[in-house]
């Protein structure tokens, strides 16, 4: 183990010339669509503000996945969380520019009914205690707490880890950023509990569930994953990281990927059944807004290609070594995951008169594209710049030689 240990150094899993490539790519994409973006903010606001939401969560779910991962790779070990730690470091780093992504929410959030709970009273709220919590003052301090604790956490984290690779860390050392890891996950519960209430629950503000801040955060996990199989996949090919991956890793990340897969639909079918059996009329609105008019058929979608298929494949051992068929599967999922987000908002805005998808015009669809493709390109491009900077893989870690020495099969 220490002959591995001399040998391997952080200059060798430098990160290849395709980073730069990517990277390169994503900024023109992203500048491109940026100024359609600017131009339908321009000439439609209202539906830019709705298209701009749906975008910003999810990639929101992106830069909070991978930071989950990173935090649960810290507490529990594990070989599959090294090979991903970097792309998680990277990925977490991007907070500040979420938060950026964030002020037109709050700067639109009383026009155009983004939130209609900036436009009714306390009553039809449902009492005083619910616009003690639905109000614009919270709202933007809440947002600045969840921020500000995101920022911290990977900030410290990112810390631990330029230390680590540096070479001035002791394992004795890693039981403050396993502590650390273990209050910033429970943070991160919370965080995103209340986050996920303010800017997508509080979009029908008479209607709530108990377990929604738990299907985001499982959302936002699995997309992590879909996007650490898609890019180590794309990476394997080319040094330094095909010196290093074996289809083990794989296999594991695809174990990963359908047990949340499993997780979400989970979730989801008992928020159904719970709301659909009890039968008040207060909760079941938000879900037949959702089964009519033409957003049924997003809800068939989900269930079949959110769960249903990729389910069936997963169960396969086979498909979770093949490259080609997981990596499929992953985009796949990354695509429902949009359509889930869409689902969860857009009906929304398409109500009261306006109910039905045959109000979601040429002009929706096309800012609704717009919209989450350039705020990917720019989030794409300091994510590869993020990730160029350092070795793609954590040498220093105390695991990192038994991985490079396990048997695979």
């Amino acid at each position: 183990m220490s002959e591995v240990t001399v040998r391997l150094a952080p200059k060798d899993f430098a990160p290849p010339a395709m980073i730069a490539r990517m990277r390169s790519r994503c900024l023109t994409i992203g500048l491109v669509f940026s100024v359609l973006a600017i131009a339908a903010a321009v000439l439609h606001w209202n539906i830019f503000l709705r298209a701009w939401l749906f975008s910003f969560m999810f990639w929101l779910g992106l830069t909070l996945g991978p930071l989950v991962l990173l935090m649960l790779q810290y507490t529990s070990g594990g070989n599959w969380g090294r090979l991903g730690r970097r792309i998680w470091e990277a990925a977490a780093g991007n907070w500040w520019l979420m938060f950026l992504f964030w002020i037109p929410i709050v700067i639109g959030m009383k026009q155009d009914m983004l939130f209609p709970w900036t436009h009714i009273d306390a009553k039809a709220l449902g009492g005083d205690k619910a616009r003690l919590y639905l109000n614009p003052t919270l709202f933007i301090v809440r947002g600045l707490i969840y921020f500000a604790g995101w920022g911290a956490l990977t900030t410290l984290l990112y810390k631990w880890s330029e230390k680590e690779e540096a070479g001035q860390t002791t394992p004795a050392q890693f039981v403050r950023i396993q502590n650390l890891s273990g209050f910033g996950i429970v943070f991160y519960a919370a965080s995103i509990t209340f986050a996920s209430i303010d800017w997508t629950m509080s979009l029908y503000p008479q209607w709530w569930s108990t377990v929604w801040g738990m299907l985001f955060m499982v959302g936002q996990v699995l997309t992590a994953f879909c996007f650490t199989i898609w890019l180590l996949a794309r990476l394997s090919s080319v040094e330094p990281v095909s010196r290093i991956f074996k289809v083990d890793y794989l296999h594991d990340f695809g174990k990963l990927m359908f047990t949340f897969v499993v997780l979400w639909a989970y979730l989801s079918f008992s928020q159904w059944l719970i709301i659909w059996s009890g039968n008040m009329l207060s909760e079941i609105r938000w879900y037949i807004m959702r089964l009519q008019n033409g957003w049924q058929y997003f809800g068939v979608a989900l269930i079949c290609v959110h769960f249903i298929f990729p389910f069936a494949l997963l169960l396969s051992r086979n498909t979770k070594r093949s490259t080609r068929r997981i990596v499929s599967i992953a985009l796949l999922l990354i695509f429902m995951r949009m359509v889930d987000l869409f689902w969860l908002t857009a009906p929304n805005f398409y109500s009261g008169t306006d109910a039905g998808l045959h109000n979601f015009h040429l002009t929706d669809a096309a800012i609704y594209i717009v919209c989450p493709i350039a705020m990917g390109g720019i989030w794409l491009f300091f994510f590869y710049q993020r990730l160029s900077q350092r070795s793609l893989m954590p040498v220093n870690d105390p695991g990192f030689a038994e991985m490079v020495e396990a048997k695979h099969g």
